[in-house]
């Protein structure tokens, strides 16, 4: 929204034609506006100071902090904890308010219930003159810029009493959510057909956006841990086969003293099977010295996750299993009185 259009309490106006008008459409339950949006990549932090914690000026701590519209915890599904959440009479005319997220509390807060302690944002929007803010309720944390990401102390303003820009318009629908474009649009142009509607995304969009350096980065490591998977059963089948090719001879022998040919199998993937729990130790030994560099890549899913140990080695081990078998059928199937003859 054009600033020069749209002065200060004119973006309050609009809001309250517009949001209005949207709830009507069919198919919306609920409407709503903020910013930044949860996983959005979009970030605001505004310094602040509580009140009987002086610091020097330059010093104050800041948070990220997220402008929006009552209904904005509803519509997200953002739970509040203690307190209450913002009210349409939120406004220029009533003593300014805040809300804080858990992370928030716990770190500025810990051991005390902070609803009703007073806090001042460093915020200069020329509406709001209070010097310092009630907190009126504590909410659940959320991801603010990804997935991996920590959950950071944050706060909330009531868009009517920081009117600093223009929130995204989000909308919960029962339907498909794209379905309602259209009307969107329409009821946007009764209100203003210069105001321009784009990024129109679901929050599918967000979340898929969110992961997709994670999922481009999974799939690089995927394909050369495949690569060396392979890798590593090609070595592994081509020592072996050289090994018999060396042994020749001795398993010839062997078979023609009467030895079983399933004896002969055994030998053969007993070796390979040595080799590749050998090299599994070692490799596990690597990956617990390691693992800790790439926990930051890591999603829901802890560095030294047993489960993820125990799982690639039964497939290392499948896989070395699978090398071993050629190598070892072809010794177990050597005639020996051929063998005897052409060593």
């Amino acid at each position: 929204m054009s600033d020069s259009q749209y002065p200060d309490l004119k973006k309050v106006q609009f809001y309250e034609q517009l949001l209005p008008r949207l709830a009507a459409l069919p198919g919306v339950e609920s409407v709503s506006a903020g910013f930044p949006l949860p996983l959005s990549q979009n970030n605001i932090g505004i310094s602040f100071s509580i009140e009987g914690r002086p610091v020097a000026k330059g010093d104050e701590p800041g948070a990220p902090v997220t402008i929006v519209t009552p209904d904005f915890f509803h519509i997200m599904r953002i739970p509040v904890l203690s307190g209450r959440a913002f009210l349409p009479t939120d406004d220029s005319k009533t003593p300014a308010v805040v809300i804080i997220n858990q992370a928030f509390a716990r770190k500025y807060f810990p051991g005390e219930d902070p609803v009703g302690k007073p806090m001042k944002p460093g915020l200069g929007d020329g509406i709001t003159n209070e010097p310092m803010r009630e907190i009126v309720g504590v909410v659940g944390d959320v991801k603010r810029k990804g997935i991996t990401a920590e959950m950071p102390a944050q706060y909330y303003l009531p868009f009517n009493q920081a009117i600093i820009l223009s929130p995204t318009v989000i909308l919960r629908t029962a339907g498909d959510p794209l379905s309602l474009v259209a009307p969107l649009r329409t009821q946007l142009a009764q209100v203003d057909s210069n105001i321009p509607l784009y990024q129109i995304r679901t929050f599918d969009d967000y979340v898929s956006l969110s992961a997709a350096q994670p999922r481009f980065q999974t799939v690089l490591i995927t394909f050369f841990a495949a690569m060396a998977l392979l890798l590593s059963a090609i070595g592994l089948y081509a020592v072996l086969s050289y090994m018999v090719a060396q042994r020749t001879l001795e398993i010839g022998l062997r078979l023609a003293l009467g030895a079983q040919r399933e004896d002969v199998l055994g030998l053969i993937l007993r070796r390979g099977l040595i080799l590749a729990v050998t090299g599994l130790a070692i490799g596990i030994f690597v990956s617990l010295l390691l693992t800790r560099f790439i926990a930051e890549m890591l999603y829901g899913v802890r560095p030294f996750d047993p489960l993820t140990f125990v799982g690639v080695s039964l497939v290392l081990l499948l896989v070395s299993l699978i090398a071993s078998s050629a190598p070892a059928y072809r010794a177990a199937r050597l005639d020996p009185m051929r063998t005897l003859r052409e060593q």
